[in-house]
């Protein structure tokens, strides 16, 4: 991890680019940091006014004195000059932030621009927070070096941003709900710092909490993932990840420079690891509020207690619609004691309906037999501000109960008749949501950290690999003679090593060497070339060849259509589940699997889940339950189950075959058959790629 404890925490600052006019950059960051309150020492540098003002320095090395950051606010194309000025300088400078703009998000000049930074960065060892950034607040050093003047509190949340003009909103917003945060930091292109070194920083920060991330790209998957174990589980971590759809990812290209990803693999990684997802800013902005006063929930049952009939039913409707929360069915021994202090027309069950008359000392008895046996469970108290209600009351009598439950949030509704109760709920640090919906998405969102194995990795590496010598030689041959894609029978000799059934077949260069002996017509006849990845698209299979006659007509017509020189003859296989399982080593993440319903209508359906190893048997199968075809899978309408410990069988063995080969790029299944009456399954079809 890059130490990064004097660019965050420094006791002495250059602004190169200060400047005495008001309207410039330079002197925007000097009024905040002098104005937020910061301790240290302060260096202007900008040789325009070097020689008119005796606080100016010309450039950094006339400094002469240790400085632990600067902040440079100066146009792109003198941008380098500035860092090895600072890298030469006695004593050096190790730290910078680069604000300025007109680097990779430009085009191919400011792309030349940004690759001599990063080589000058690498060459003197510098750390770079940006360019193209906002800056960063540290609310435990009372340092706002941004170009916002957002006046933030001291809270445990840090949130980093690759986008400038979203961490000014979430400053905004958190100004005016007196959110807290630990740290504000922008990194922009992340050039240098990116979102990685500035998890591992944090997972030591003392000051955080837990941390808040806006992304475009994720940098290097394998560290993102490896810069979360310094918190292990202790830290949760939010992301709202853009760049979902083709849009998204243009625009992101001209934001930032950054490339787009497979955002399936990333969301399946957020999952597996216990990252917190957030759809919309909206619901970022719900998670923050909730972590900031929040613990992460223990229990996914949730009660909620409520005034408004109408809250209740849309909060019940929103937990039957969803996975992960669920009502608490409430104990009936609590109901009798509940229905003993409630009128007649209440609901003892859960939500918890008090109804509209209810006055404060109603929420207070109700929420006081709660805190008796279900304080563990999250608590969700709705309030509509009806006659009979005292939204403030109610506010104060909430906050006396915030230390007895580790998870409590409300969903204040209304405007002007529960402005006061608000500012009381913000006081006693208690997230108010504005509907019951934005509440349990932010609960639900957040209760995804407690299957947090962040450490996973950990215990995988330190097995050891056995490298199967039949496969390595196979591979050899392949490599050497330039190929990707390797040939059936090199195909079935490794899935063999690694216990894959694959269907049995002949392979032939002329239909005359084909042993029409050992052939069980019908039979079918493919290509088994290199250079055919997609037979049906090549019109390179022939089906339901029912004798050799039309076998050799079948041969001719693909050899004509397809030039091929390789064929394939294998038995036609039993009709049954037509299942998809494959292998991709990901750019970003490495070895990712997929399985789903195979077949010809795969590419329509897409139904299918993505594994991220490592894998357990237990884990597959979980996963496979989210599948449509899931029902048919455990069996339909008196129709006998399929052996779902055959998908979970091949899966295991393809994580093993990526783990021990790193040369393998993909392998498709499609289909292996499934089916269920006792039969083994089948692999119709196979392929790997180097």
């Amino acid at each position: 991890m890059k130490k990064l404890e004097k660019l965050f925490s420094p006791k002495s600052i250059a602004i190169v680019g200060a400047s005495p006019k008001r309207e410039k950059l330079g002197n925007i960051l000097v009024r905040n940091i002098l104005g937020g309150g910061w301790k240290g020492k302060l260096y202007f540098v900008n040789p325009k006014y070097s020689r008119k003002r005796s606080e100016y320095y010309a450039n950094l090395g006339e400094l002469k004195r240790p400085v632990d950051l600067a902040l440079v606010a100066i146009p792109a194309p003198m941008v380098n000059d500035i860092l090895q000025e600072g890298a030469l300088s006695k004593p050096k400078i190790e730290n910078f932030v680069v604000i300025s703009a007109g680097f990779s998000e430009t085009g191919e000049k400011g792309k030349k621009i940004e690759d001599d930074l990063k080589m000058i960065a690498k060459k003197h060892q510098l750390n770079i927070l940006g360019p193209n950034c906002l800056g960063f607040i540290n609310t435990s050093e009372n340092l706002n070096a941004t170009f916002t003047d957002a006046r933030v509190e001291k809270g445990k949340i840090a949130v980093v941003s690759q986008s400038g003009a979203l961490e000014v909103a979430l400053l905004d917003w958190a100004e005016e709900h007196k959110a807290g945060f630990s740290k504000a930091i922008s990194i922009g292109n992340k050039s240098i710092l990116g979102e990685n070194e500035i998890l591992s920083y944090l997972s030591k920060d003392k000051a955080t909490g837990a941390v808040a991330l806006y992304l475009e790209d994720i940098k290097d998957g394998a560290a993102f993932i490896s810069a979360t174990f310094g918190s292990g589980c202790q830290k949760p971590i939010a992301v709202i990840k853009a760049g979902k759809s083709k849009a998204g990812q243009k625009a992101i290209a001209s934001h930032t420079g950054s490339l787009a990803q497979d955002e399936n693999i990333v969301q399946a990684v957020f999952e597996k690891f216990g990252i917190i997802q957030a759809g919309s800013v909206e619901e970022f902005q719900d998670i923050i509020s909730y972590l900031e006063y929040n613990k992460i929930p223990q229990k996914k049952e949730i009660i909620i207690v409520t005034n408004a009939g109408g809250l209740g039913v849309l909060a019940a409707d929103f937990l039957g619609s969803s996975a992960g929360l669920r009502l608490l069915d409430i104990p009936e021994k609590t109901k009798k004691m509940l229905e003993n202090i409630l009128p007649v027309g209440a609901s003892s069950g859960n939500p918890i309906d008090i109804l509209g008359d209810a006055p404060p000392e109603r929420y207070r008895a109700v929420i006081g037999i709660l805190a008796k046996n279900f304080k563990h469970f999250p608590l969700l108290v709705l309030l509509t501000p009806q006659n009979q209600t005292n939204p403030l009351a109610v506010a104060k009598i909430l906050g006396y109960y915030r230390k007895m439950f580790p998870s409590l949030s409300a969903s204040f509704v209304g405007g002007t008749k529960i402005k006061k109760a608000l500012e009381e709920l913000e006081k006693k640090k208690i997230p108010n949501f504005e509907s019951p919906e934005r509440a349990l998405a932010a609960i639900r969102g957040t209760f995804s950290q407690k299957n947090c194995r962040r450490d996973i990795f950990s215990s995988v590496a330190r097995k050891k690999i056995h490298l199967k010598m039949k496969t390595n030689r196979i591979l050899e041959k392949v490599k050497l003679e330039k190929r990707n894609l390797l040939f059936w029978n090199e195909t079935r000799d490794i899935f063999r090593e690694y216990k894959v059934a694959l269907i049995e077949a002949q392979t032939a260069k002329q239909a005359k060497k084909v042993d029409f002996r050992k052939i069980k017509f019908p039979c079918v006849l493919k290509t088994d070339e290199p250079g055919i990845a997609h037979r049906w698209d090549k019109k390179a299979v022939a089906l339901n060849i029912r004798n050799r006659k039309e076998l050799e007509t079948a041969w001719k017509k693909i050899k004509k259509a397809t030039k091929a020189t390789n064929f394939l003859v294998q038995p036609m296989a039993k009709p049954g589940l037509e299942m998809i399982i494959g292998m991709k080593r990901d750019r970003d993440f490495g070895p990712v699997i997929v399985a789903g319903w195979g077949g010809t209508f795969t590419e329509i359906f897409k139904d299918s889940v993505i594994f991220v190893p490592p894998l357990t048997a237990y884990g597959i199968r979980k996963k496979i339950e989210r599948l449509e075809i899931y029902p048919v899978l455990k069996g339909y309408r008196g129709e006998k189950g399929y052996n779902i410990g055959e998908i979970t069988e091949i899966v295991l063995a393809l994580q093993r075959i990526a783990a021990e080969n790193p040369d393998i790029s993909q392998i498709d299944i499609n289909p292996a058959i499934l089916y269920n009456n006792g039969r083994h399954y089948q692999t119709l079809d196979a392929k790997i790629y180097l």
